[in-house]
C-alpha cells in the first residue's frame, strides 16, 4: 500500500497553507483569501512559483521553500492530528505483512518528522521530494515507491487526497482510493472516491479487487 502524507495520513496540509498565506502577506501583494487550497498536492517548487507569479512575492524560490519548511516544522513540533481511519488502515496493512510506502511531495525533513510520530517500522519505504526528478502529478514518485518495494505498480493501492497525487498514482498504474479533504475529486477508472477512511478495512476492500 502506498500512502500520501499531508491531508491523507497526517492532518498537516493546513500548515502549508498557513505558511504560504503568511509569505504572501509579508513579502507579496496581500491576502490569499483561502486560495492556497489551489496548490494542494503540488510540488514545493511549483507552490513557491505560484506565490511569485500570483502574489508578487519578492523572494527567490529557495527562500520561499525555506520559510515554508520552517513554518511547517514548527507547527508539526507543537502537535498534529491524523486523518480519520488512516493510521488504522496502515496498521492493518502492517499486521497482514503488506509492504507499505509513504509517497510525498514534502522534503525528507518534514516526512521524517511525521513518520517519527508513528510506531517504528510503519513504512518500509519513504519517497520524498529529493528522491525524484519530477514530482506529482508525474508518475515518477509512485513508480519509484513500487520499484523500491519490489512490487508491480498495477498491484498497488495508493491512498491520496489531492488531484495531483491521484493523477500521479493512476499514471503509475496504481488503483487509487481518493479521500478528498480540500479540493473535490471525481470518480474515474481505477479511482474510487470515499468521504473518509473511518471504518474502512482491507477486508472490506477485498470484494472490489483491492487486495
Amino acid at each position: 500500500m502506498l500512502f500520501d502524507m499531508a491531508g491523507t495520513l497526517s492532518d498537516t496540509e493546513a500548515f502549508w497553507q498557513e505558511a504560504e498565506e503568511r509569505i504572501a502577506i509579508r513579502y507579496g501583494t496581500g491576502d490569499m483569501k483561502g486560495k492556497a487550497e489551489q496548490q494542494v498536492g503540488a510540488p514545493m517548487e511549483a507552490r513557491a512559483a505560484f506565490l511569485q507569479a500570483r502574489y508578487g512575492v519578492r523572494l527567490s524560490i529557495p527562500e520561499i521553500q525555506r520559510l515554508t519548511v520552517e513554518h511547517v516544522l514548527s507547527r508539526i513540533a507543537t502537535g498534529f492530528a491524523w486523518r480519520p481511519g488512516a493510521c488504522e488502515l496502515l496498521a492493518e496493512a502492517k499486521r497482514l505483512g503488506i509492504p507499505t510506502a509513504l509517497v510525498t511531495s514534502s522534503p525528507r525533513v518534514i516526512a521524517q518528522a511525521v513518520v517519527e510520530a508513528l510506531p517504528e517500522g510503519s513504512f518500509d519505504v519513504l519517497v520524498v521530494d529529493e528522491d525524484v526528478t519530477c514530482n506529482k502529478p508525474d508518475p515518477e514518485p509512485y513508480l519509484a515507491a513500487a520499484n523500491r518495494l519490489g512490487v508491480d505498480p498495477l498491484r498497488c493501492i495508493a491512498i491520496e487526497d489531492s488531484l495531483n497525487g491521484t493523477l500521479s498514482a493512476q499514471q503509475a498504474g496504481c488503483l487509487v482510493i481518493a479521500v478528498p479533504t480540500h479540493v473535490p475529486i471525481d470518480e474515474a477508472q481505477r479511482r474510487i472516491v470515499l468521504p473518509t477512511l473511518t471504518g474502512i478495512s482491507l477486508q472490506q476492500l477485498a470484494p472490489i479487487g483491492m487486495t
